[in-house]
């Protein structure tokens, strides 16, 4: 059968030719029939192959568009992630920034409060000595009936949180626009009249019988230490002294050294 392929097919005249030879002529059939099918075979096969390959060919083309799409949304959401990596180093930047500026700022808050303190308390015991000897009312006897030192809304209230709740306000907060009159709650003597750090312009009345009020923030103040003021009298304007963002008037009201709470001295 190898001869015979490499004889390659015989045509008919040479099989007609091999006749006087009949042995060898069926042989020669024989040889040429199988190599003839085993040739068919071969070609039904790559032909199946070409075909079963035009049928793979949309579906293969279907699925590298599929992976092609694929790998570009995982390139997207690869670059999205990045960028939302990026942004939220950024934001918790941004929080560790805040929280530390607030943690100076409480800091700040704290020193300048005991610097107050100490102020008050130096204040507190060279009054402790001195009568006024004022006349009309005492302070205690108007409770309740008197006026605020200035009109506006009161933002903080007294005793709550301010400075990320590590603090606690000692008097009130007044929103009131810039320029606005404060003025004195009840008569008495101004015990303190220049700028301290965190509080800005600020006045401090004794208003005898060890009590005092206290009007930070000031854009200016119309008394100096030691001057005699009268009831609703005008003694400063409101402002933002002290390091504010926006104008308001803090206003405290102490006795014997102790924040008392503003709202059940003062009316409306």
């Amino acid at each position: 059968m190898v001869a015979a392929y490499k004889a390659g097919t015989p045509s008919q005249l040479q099989l007609l030719l091999s006749q006087n030879d009949p042995a060898l002529l069926s042989r020669m059939a024989y040889y040429n029939a199988a190599l003839l099918n085993n040739r068919k075979a071969h070609i039904d096969r790559y032909q199946a192959t070409l075909a079963n390959l035009e049928q793979l060919e949309p579906e293969i083309s279907q699925q590298a568009d599929l992976l092609a799409r694929s790998q570009s949304s995982l390139n997207q959401k690869h670059q999205s992630l990045k960028a939302s990596q990026a942004e939220r180093k950024k934001t918790l930047a941004r929080i560790n920034a805040s929280i530390e500026a607030k943690d100076a700022q409480l800091q700040r808050s704290a020193a300048d409060r005991a610097h107050l303190e100490k102020i008050l308390s130096e204040v507190v015991r060279q009054l402790s000595d001195v009568a006024l000897g004022m006349p009309g009312q005492p302070f205690s006897a108007r409770k309740g009936k008197m006026g605020w030192p200035t009109k506006g809304r009161i933002a903080s209230t007294f005793g709550s949180a301010r400075a990320g709740n590590r603090l606690r306000w000692q008097g009130v907060v007044i929103d009131a626009p810039e320029g606005r009159d404060v003025k004195a709650i009840h008569q008495g003597r101004v015990v303190f009249s220049e700028y301290m750090r965190g509080q800005g312009m600020l006045l401090i009345i004794d208003h005898g019988d060890n009590y005092l009020s206290l009007y930070a923030h000031n854009q200016a103040l119309f008394k100096e230490t030691g001057d005699w003021v009268s009831d609703g009298e005008v003694v400063a304007r409101v402002g933002n002294s002290g390091g504010l963002e926006q104008a308001n008037l803090y206003f405290e009201i102490r006795h014997k050294g102790k924040p008392i709470n503003p709202a059940q001295w003062c009316r409306g």
